[in-house]
């Protein structure tokens, strides 16, 4: 007695050229992974009853497809592939930087139980403005001691808080510089560099 298809569920392997049993599988899930067991099936028949050329033959076509798809997958791996962009935050690099050395300032802390010490260098990207602080490099001094006095222990230790430091002592020493100057630049110093910071 036969058993139908639907009972078996061997469809696809007792009719392997029956192109009608295919195309009710599409848009079924698993559709995929059954019609390559299909093609896998034909595959294996054709080779079994071939002689030895048609046998030649079904590899080198398989070779090449093979070497096809792989090549495919190289060549949508490399556009998926983008270019690295290194992202930079912060200011804009200085083009030709001028720099003044401060020296190193050791302070009390208020509360006086511990004293900061920090070494400053200004960057400027005009010289004449480097000319002009430096004849006025005592009152640039004073009031960088007086900016790191007020900094308290609890400012320090926060990390944060460097970038907060180096901003408000850039605007304090800016301002030392005239309204209108010769060199027609807002910010004569344009970054606050420590090379060292820190309490002891």
């Amino acid at each position: 007695m036969k058993s139908s298809a639907a009972e078996t569920g061997d469809i696809i392997i007792l009719n392997p050229f029956n192109q009608h049993d295919v195309s009710l599988l599409e848009g079924r899930p698993g559709t995929a992974m059954i019609i390559s067991s299909k093609l896998i099936y034909i595959v294996q028949y054709l080779f079994s009853v071939a002689n030895i050329s048609v046998k030649f033959t079904i590899i080198l076509l398989l070779l090449l497809s093979g070497l096809f798809f792989s090549s495919s997958a190289l060549n949508a791996q490399e556009e998926v592939v983008e270019e690295i962009r290194v992202i930079r935050e912060g200011p804009p690099p200085l083009v030709a930087p001028q720099y003044l050395d401060l020296g190193t300032f050791v302070v009390n802390m208020p509360g006086d139980k511990y004293f900061l010490k920090s070494s400053i260098q200004l960057a400027f990207e005009n010289v004449a403005a480097k000319d002009w602080l430096l004849a006025r490099l005592p009152i640039a001094k004073d009031l960088v001691i007086t900016h790191l006095n007020s900094i308290t222990i609890e400012q320090f230790d926060n990390i944060k808080n460097r970038t907060v430091i180096k901003n408000d002592l850039q605007v304090r020493l800016n301002s030392l510089f005239p309204n209108k100057s010769p060199w027609e630049d807002a910010v004569p110093i344009r970054r606050i560099l420590f090379l060292e910071f820190y309490r002891q």
